[in-house]
């Protein structure tokens, strides 16, 4: 404990820095007492609990270096000689870094190689919807369901359904939505149907969806736990919005 003592900016700085990553992320609440509480020792075990676990261990900057470096090979195979899966990947890499419109280029390449790949239509029919092209993006991801009903754990479907929606066919949307419930745990799932159902004014119908999301949080690994948080913030968000 001295050394603690003797240190006690550092260890006030790492206990409010714990704090504020509490703040952030919203796990337990019974976190905050105990770093509150039990200062320093509290912080650390909070620190190897919540933090560490979730920490990327690679720096930013090496992953950037990375993924440039994968990005620069793909397309010079795509310039040489394209194949399907190069096509596939280098848009994948578009599409996360948020250029859409070359991700659909290369999906295109993709499907024309091969036109019943569940995995390029998906992305497609993502790189599609994230553009605000619902209606098309419908057709690759409804090829997709149809291929494979479950593709990426009911992903493709989800994805569907949001195009649907998006599309403004609410009853289509609904229809799938409903399809994938009780199929999986998927929290989004549950939420896109719920924000459905409250815009519909059918707010029962909408808490009952949300309550599920909550629910099910207790049972959940703790690894899992955290990748539900936003999700679960999204859900208190709209039940709080529904009781006004």
């Amino acid at each position: 404990m001295d050394f603690f003592y003797q240190h006690w900016y550092w260890t006030t700085a790492f206990q409010a820095a714990m704090v504020i990553h509490w703040v952030r992320t919203r796990p337990e609440p019974y976190w905050l007492w105990i770093i509150l509480l039990l200062g320093p020792l509290g912080s650390l075990a909070y620190f190897f609990v919540e933090v560490l676990p979730g920490v990327r261990w690679k720096l930013p900057a090496i992953e950037r270096l990375e993924r440039r470096r994968r990005k620069d090979r793909l397309e010079r195979v795509v310039a040489d000689s394209p194949t399907q899966e190069a096509s596939a990947q280098l848009a994948r890499i578009y599409a996360a870094e948020g250029d859409q419109v070359r991700a659909i280029e290369l999906y295109g390449d993709a499907i024309r190689r091969d036109p019943r790949d569940p995995d390029a239509l998906f992305g497609r029919g993502q790189a599609l919807l994230a553009s605000g092209r619902a209606s098309e993006a419908v057709k690759d991801l409804a090829t997709v369901v149809e291929l494979e009903p479950t593709h990426a754990f009911h992903g493709a479907a989800l994805a569907l359904a949001e195009a649907y929606e998006a599309e403004g066919r609410e009853d289509k949307a609904e229809q799938t939505y409903r399809s994938i419930l009780g199929r999986t745990t998927v929290s989004a799932a549950y939420y896109g149907y719920a924000r459905l159902l409250a815009r519909r004014g059918e707010k029962v119908g909408a808490r009952e969806q949300l309550e599920c999301v909550l629910a099910k949080q207790a049972g959940l690994p703790r690894y899992l736990r955290r990748q539900e948080r936003p999700w679960v913030r999204k859900a208190k968000a709209l039940l709080k919005e529904l009781a006004e």
